[in-house]
């Protein structure tokens, strides 16, 4: 099913399920929030080049539904809001309006298929759960890993176009494995 979702491209990825504080000061943005406030969602995708202030950016294609749950007004006119990611979705075409506030024709990737947590990561799982996240299946677990840990861009970008949600949290152990220093 496609659908139009309008676009905030930022150096930053957003996980389905995860949060991004946004500050938003731009005309454009701003035009984003009030167009779609707590209801209707926009997109969250990764500049493949470009910048996030000024001239629009160009995105990659697979990015992230957001609907925004908090925001608030400050003194120097910005609003600081916080995004909740929703689905993931891949950009068919783009169209940018005369102030720059992108709108993307999209279709939704498929939802992950239920895996069920291996054994090797039930503690790491757990630990989430002390916390209040409390994950059952492989690829939640894996969003949340990925938020956790210091990725590049790049690779929470292939995290994110990952389908298959067995092979996003080996991808996240095999990170474990080769950055066993960040840990001790």
């Amino acid at each position: 099913m496609k659908q139009e979702l309008v676009i905030f491209p930022l150096n930053s990825v957003l996980f389905p399920q995860g949060e991004l504080p946004l500050r938003v000061f731009e005309l454009r943005y701003r035009r984003l929030m009030d167009e779609c406030g707590k209801s209707k969602p926009f997109g969250i995708v990764r500049i493949r080049y470009g910048s996030e202030v000024g001239e629009p950016a160009f995105p990659y294609d697979i990015g992230c539904s957001a609907y925004l749950v908090q925001q608030v007004a400050l003194a120097d006119g910005s609003l600081m809001a916080l995004a909740v990611g929703d689905r993931r979705f891949k950009i068919l075409s783009i169209t940018v309006e005369e102030d720059g506030l992108a709108r993307a024709q999209v279709e939704w990737l498929t939802l992950d298929p239920i895996v069920a947590i291996p054994d090797n990561f039930t503690e790491i799982a757990a630990s989430f759960a002390q916390c209040g996240d409390v994950l059952t299946e492989a690829g939640s677990l894996a969003w949340r890993l990925a938020e956790a840990l210091p990725l590049s861009l790049t690779e929470q970008q292939h995290l994110l176009e990952e389908s298959n949600p067995q092979k996003r949290l080996n991808q996240v152990s095999e990170w474990l494995l080769a950055h066993p220093s960040d840990f001790i």
